[in-house]
């Protein structure tokens, strides 16, 4: 690769893998970081302050790959060019995840770098990096070197590729690319322990992401919320505008209104008067049919829409109870009563009490 880094925007900044020199170690279960700051401070002539390191585990966390180079590998302008939004690796961990599938040597020859990554059969990560300048050698010479390096077979089968290395952000997660070829994937609890620069840093930007966070969602929330105050708005002008449609289509249909009502009122008021109004003449018929011949009615009062009040006389005494049983026996009379019998001048006078089933007058009427 010519330039010093490739970057794609927030992603990644890919460094030249021949600033750094790389170590596999095997780990322990705890404290992984300090095993690997332990084992480059073992390997290098330098004190920890002065590297930069980083390292990625396997996904058992028994192995990690390390890398380390001295400040001074990179100029002050390099250093300043690395945004600080973006995560800071060698470009050689892109190549990661297109390990063969029975372990073997995989050689990258890029624009001015050969990149060799060995692995062995189960391991998941390479047992050796080897980053050459083109002009200092060649993918024989560099095979050739690996395979001494690391004691694999002659045969071990060797896999070429070219092709940028390029970055990309998926969520939270740093996918590192080389060409068509299956890319390798940084999770977000990998990337600050991938990041070469130093923790302080590295602790500084998480709170500042942290904070960039609160403020973005934050920031949605209120979009949020004025987006959906813009659509209450909207949706009220929408039921008012409705309400004052509906209440002018009213107020144009009120005299049909009026008439229908009216209409509904005249309708009551016959039902009304159907099914409550008195029926005295019916009522007197029903008497009038069961009266005897000797029986005169002198007069007849209608208290109300169920009783008939009859005055009579009668020149035969027992017609007046013949005339009371007669009337007991109708469907349509509920009760019967016979008072003031006076006898005077060869007449019995008497008064009669007819109480009426009004429902059943009614229907004895409407069948007749």
């Amino acid at each position: 690769m010519s330039s010093l880094f490739s970057k794609n925007r927030a992603s990644a900044a890919l460094l030249p893998g021949n600033r750094f020199f790389v170590r596999l170690i095997e780990l322990e279960p705890d404290n992984i970081a300090s095993q690997v700051s332990l084992a480059i401070e073992t390997v290098s002539p330098f004190p920890s302050e002065q590297m930069l390191m980083g390292y990625i585990t396997s996904a058992d966390n028994k192995w990690a790959l390390a890398y380390a180079a001295h400040r001074r590998r990179f100029t002050p302008e390099e250093s300043f060019a690395w945004p600080d939004d973006c995560q800071v690796v060698p470009e050689f961990l892109a190549l990661l995840g297109q390990r063969p599938e029975k372990g073997g040597i995989l050689i990258h020859e890029g624009e001015d770098l050969l990149t060799a990554l060995a692995w062995n059969e189960n391991q998941p990560l390479p047992k050796c990096v080897l980053v050459v300048d083109k002009k200092d050698s060649s993918v024989d010479l560099l095979t050739k070197e690996i395979i001494e390096r690391t004691g694999l077979p002659s045969t071990t089968p060797v896999i070429t590729t070219t092709g940028e290395l390029s970055s990309d952000r998926n969520d939270s997660q740093l996918i590192l690319n080389c060409n068509k070829g299956k890319p390798f994937q940084l999770s977000s609890n990998q990337l600050d322990n991938a990041d070469i620069r130093d923790a302080d840093f590295l602790s500084t930007r998480r709170k500042k992401e942290r904070v960039n966070k609160l403020l973005w969602n934050t920031a949605r929330v209120a979009v949020g919320i004025i987006i959906l105050s813009f659509v209450f708005e909207i949706s009220a002008f929408l039921i008012n505008w409705r309400s004052n449609n509906l209440r002018l289509i009213n107020e144009s249909r009120q005299s049909a209104v009026q008439e229908i009502e009216s209409a509904q009122a005249i309708s009551a008021r016959i039902t009304d008067m159907n099914t409550k109004a008195p029926l005295p003449l019916e009522m007197l018929a029903v008497a009038n049919e069961y009266r005897p011949a000797t029986v005169d009615f002198q007069r007849v009062s209608c208290k109300n829409n169920t009783q008939l009040e009859i005055e009579a006389r009668t020149t035969n005494a027992s017609d007046v109870y013949a005339f009371e049983k007669s009337l007991k026996e109708r469907s349509e009379i509920s009760f019967v009563a016979t008072k003031d019998m006076r006898a005077r001048d060869n007449f019995t006078t008497f008064s009669v009490t007819i109480t009426f089933k009004p429902d059943a007058l009614r229907k004895g009427v409407k069948n007749k």
